[in-house]
């Protein structure tokens, strides 16, 4: 089964608030019916996106469950801990931290700086042989993914050695067996590919995060856990490797050879490492110098997966934990594995003349003046935007500028075809815009200024409208008006006004009412003339029949007199 890329969307969470386009060094996000998605062979897997993204719909690819299920398949699983764990937890002495992983169910804690060392001493090794020419560090993954993706002219620069993660599972195996369990927990996300990539050496890499959250549900408090038995790193303990997570903490670790005469530069954060290379020529190139990259800007301490944010507290703790007195640095193992690094361009294609221009056209920018470069979709100019949309990695509705005026000429459309005039007023009561229909209801003086300045704009609504009070009102105290009839010369209007942004702007609707207001008296005085004909009719009715029952009742009493039998005449006798 398929892994998910380390880092993914959660659609749904996505607000297209376009930050993550923003962000990114390298532009390695696609926006698809409003949702910014990775693009997994474009991203190096800084884990920018993930840091800077307001509602965390970018999210980080969860491996407890692989660790958990090679804790239940191995005997023996050995963590490779991140030398940045002493910023990380800086408040946790590390005998504790050990004693926290082994309750977790791991056999050993291990630190990766032990891998750091190895590189190290082999890299410090070379320079003592040939002139080495300019040379790249491998150390940090999301850095040889920028040099081999985006600068792949330069993928054969960086040093043949492993990793320091790779470099320490070797160690670990060729120490511990090749049967054991390895999973390396640190702040980068960059690392989760790594392992990915190398199966055979490291099984899964967790974050910081994921370790507190696997903390959390089985109950381990580092604060108050009691040590069962003094304990402390497998093998043995990192020296100056410790140093590799802060700026040239690696150089420092190499430079201890005090006859190299290389030059040495380090260079941290992707837009440092991107704007130091595309200064270099080929003088530079076959100079004699090592150049320390890493991805995350004052270094691993400043990873995307750090907790605490304050890389200056963490570089004194980092500082404070390793070891002075540095290994010797020709302890290099000579089974030390080797890997190159081949180029993967980025194989985004050049888009033509005739694209471009269709492409800036879609977001109404016609000519070079109407390209703002806003930057507010993402992209530092409006030509980027257009790269991106010919790319299929972006949607014109990113062009805030565009969607503005698109909203506008809807707008504007929708108010010059109304039937009603509408105007807007700004809290001065002058006036924003108003349609021709607005003008013609207030008669040919108003029609004959619209004609000259068309809209009516910046007039003063007071000197226009006798009945501007009622917007005054409306501005003051932000209740709308809904259907009040005023007479304006010999007419009825209609009128309604609505809040647009309260106390601030208002708009109104006015509707010519006067036939359907005459028509409506009308109406209601021939109902009138209905109601008093049927009362009339309804008394004469009530009175006729009145003066029937009375006759009827008069009738029947006397045909009830007639036969009652006091009244009856008796029969003849024979």
């Amino acid at each position: 089964m398929e892994q998910r890329y380390p880092i993914y969307s959660e659609e749904t969470r996505c607000r297209d608030c376009y930050k993550c386009v923003r962000e990114c060094p390298v532009k390695a996000i696609r926006v698809v019916d409003n949702e910014a998605a990775v693009i997994p062979e474009n991203c190096i897997l800084c884990g920018h996106c993930v840091t800077v993204c307001p509602v965390g719909a970018k999210r980080v690819r969860d491996d407890l469950r692989r660790a958990l299920h090679l804790l239940q398949r191995k005997e023996r699983v050995i963590v490779s801990l991140a030398p940045s764990f002493a910023g990380e937890f800086r408040d946790i002495p590390y005998s504790k931290l050990i004693t926290a992983l082994k309750k977790l169910g791991f056999f050993g804690v291990s630190e990766t700086a032990l891998g750091a060392q190895e590189v190290s001493a082999s890299i410090s090794r070379s320079f003592g042989v040939t002139e080495t020419g300019l040379q790249l560090s491998s150390a940090c993954p999301a850095a040889v993914e920028l040099v081999t993706k985006y600068f792949p002219e330069l993928a054969d620069r960086i040093t043949t050695v492993v990793s320091p993660l790779l470099a320490h599972c070797a160690l670990l195996k060729k120490i511990y067996g090749q049967d054991i369990g390895i999973v390396f927990i640190g702040p980068c996300i960059a690392k989760k590919k790594e392992a990915d990539t190398h199966p055979d050496l490291c099984d899964v890499a967790l974050t910081f995060d994921d370790l507190r959250k696997w903390f959390d549900q089985a109950a381990v408090d580092l604060l108050t856990i009691t040590e069962e038995i003094p304990n402390s790193f497998i093998p043995y303990k990192a020296h100056n490797g410790a140093l590799y997570p802060i700026e040239g903490g690696m150089i420092e670790t190499i430079r201890c050879k005090p006859e190299l005469h290389n030059r040495f530069m380090t260079l941290s954060g992707v837009q440092n490492i991107r704007k130091s290379f595309e200064g270099l020529t080929n003088r530079h190139i076959d100079s004699n110098l090592f150049i320390e990259l890493l991805a995350c800007e004052n270094g691993c301490i400043h990873g995307p997966k750090i907790s605490d944010n304050t890389p200056i507290v963490s570089r004194i703790a980092v500082l404070d934990y390793a070891d002075n007195s540095f290994s010797d640095v020709n302890s290099c193992d000579k089974e030390m594995i080797f890997s190159s690094y081949e180029p993967s361009p980025n194989k985004s294609s050049i888009p033509s003349n005739d694209e471009l221009a269709a492409a800036l056209e879609s977001i109404g920018k016609h000519t070079p003046d109407e390209e703002l470069n806003c930057g507010s979709c993402g992209y530092e100019t409006c030509r980027e935007l257009a790269k991106a949309l010919v790319a299929k990695k972006a949607e014109p509705c990113m062009c805030s500028s565009f969607m503005r005026q698109l909203a506008q000429k809807k707008a504007n459309a929708l108010i010059k075809t109304i039937p009603y005039g509408v105007v807007i007023v700004d809290h001065n009561l002058h006036i924003i815009d108003s349609n021709y229909k607005f003008a013609e209801l207030l008669g040919p003086e108003i029609l004959e200024i619209n004609r000259v300045i068309p809209g009516l704009i910046s007039a003063d609504l007071a000197t226009i409208l006798p009945f501007s009070d009622l917007f005054s009102q409306v501005l003051l105290s932000s209740e709308e008006i809904n259907q009040h009839f005023v007479r304006y010369n010999d007419k009825i209007i209609a009128l309604t006004i609505f809040n647009v942004e309260k106390t601030k702007l208002i708009g109104a609707i006015l509707r010519d009412a006067t036939v359907t207001e005459y028509r409506r008296e009308q109406i209601v005085e021939k109902a009138q003339e209905v109601i008093r004909n049927t009362s009339v009719t309804a008394q004469q009715i009530a009175f006729l029949m009145g003066k029937n029952a009375a006759q009827s009742e008069k009738i029947l009493n006397s045909l009830i007199e007639s036969f009652s039998p006091d009244n009856l005449i008796p029969p003849a006798q024979e």
